[in-house]
C-alpha cells in the first residue's frame, strides 16, 4: 500500500474541488447533458473519448519514466527505494483502473448506439492532452490530480441528473458510477497524485510547492471547461 510522503496536503483541496465544480456546473455542454439533451450527450461521449482513451496510455508510459535522482537527494536512498516500489505499484493500479474506466466509457456509448471509433479531437481536448507529454513530473501529477477533481465532480453531477441517466437504457451512467465509488484501501488516487507532485517539486517550503501545485491543478480544471466549450461549438456547427 502506498504510504504518503507528506502527512498534510500541500494544496487547498476544498478550493480546488469548488473550482472543479464550477467548471462542471458552468459548462453549457454539461448542463445540456444533465437536461437529457441527446445530442449533447453524444457530443460529450464522442468529444472527450480521445482524452479518456489517451489517459490510460499516458499513465502507462509514465510508469517506467519516474526519475529517481531528485527524490534520492531529498529523501535518501533507503527511503526512496521503498517509496519507488510503492509509487510504481500505485501508478500501475491507476493505469489499470483507468483502463477499465475507458471500457466503461465505451460501454456507455454502446448503450446509445454511438460509434467512438475515429472520434475527432477538438482543439480544447488537444490542449488538455498536451500535459500528458510533459517531462516535468510535477506538471504530470498535477494533471492527473486535476483530472481526478473534474471526473469526480462530473460524475456526481450527471449521475444525480435523472434526465441524463434516463437517456441510457440501463438507467445508469456506468463510467460516472465508477468514479463515485471509493472502494480501494489506503490513500485515494487524488491524494497520491498530489503527494507525488509535491515530492518532485524542488522547493522544501510547503507554501511555495503548494502554490505551484495549486496553479497547475487549477489550470488543468480550466482546460476541461475550455475543452467542453470546444466540443459544444463543434456540435453547434454540425447542427447549423
Amino acid at each position: 500500500m502506498y504510504a504518503l510522503l507528506f502527512s498534510e496536503p500541500a494544496v487547498d483541496r476544498r478550493a480546488l474541488r469548488v473550482h472543479a465544480r464550477e467548471e462542471v456546473f458552468g459548462s453549457p455542454l454539461i448542463r445540456a447533458c444533465a437536461a437529457g439533451d441527446r445530442e449533447a450527450i453524444r457530443a460529450l461521449l464522442v468529444g472527450f473519448w480521445p482524452f479518456v482513451q489517451a489517459f490510460e496510455r499516458a499513465i502507462d508510459v509514465r510508469v517506467g519514466r519516474l526519475p529517481t535522482r531528485p527524490l534520492v537527494q531529498r529523501f535518501g536512498q533507503s527511503r526512496v527505494r521503498a517509496f519507488f516500489n510503492e509509487a510504481r505499484e500505485a501508478v500501475r493500479e491507476m493505469k489499470e483502473e483507468e483502463g477499465s474506466h475507458a471500457l466503461l466509457w465505451r460501454r456507455a456509448a454502446d448503450e446509445l448506439g454511438i460509434d467512438l471509433d475515429n472520434s475527432p479531437m477538438v482543439e480544447g481536448v488537444k490542449q488538455l492532452l498536451a500535459n500528458a507529454d510533459s517531462e516535468d513530473p510535477v506538471e504530470f501529477f498535477c494533471w492527473l490530480a486535476g483530472t481526478e477533481y473534474i471526473a469526480e465532480e462530473l460524475a456526481a453531477y450527471l449521475c444525480h441528473a435523472p434526465a441524463f441517466t434516463g437517456a441510457f437504457p440501463s438507467g445508469r451512467w456506468i463510467w460516472g458510477l465508477a468514479h463515485m465509488e471509493d472502494d480501494h484501501e489506503g490513500p485515494s488516487h487524488l491524494e497520491i497524485d498530489e503527494d507525488l507532485a509535491r515530492a518532485y517539486h524542488p522547493a522544501t517550503d510547503p507554501d511555495v510547492a503548494g502554490a505551484t501545485l495549486f496553479a497547475h491543478i487549477r489550470r488543468c480544471e480550466e482546460l476541461f471547461g475550455l475543452a467542453a466549450n470546444d466540443v459544444l461549438e463543434k456540435l453547434q456547427l454540425q447542427a447549423a
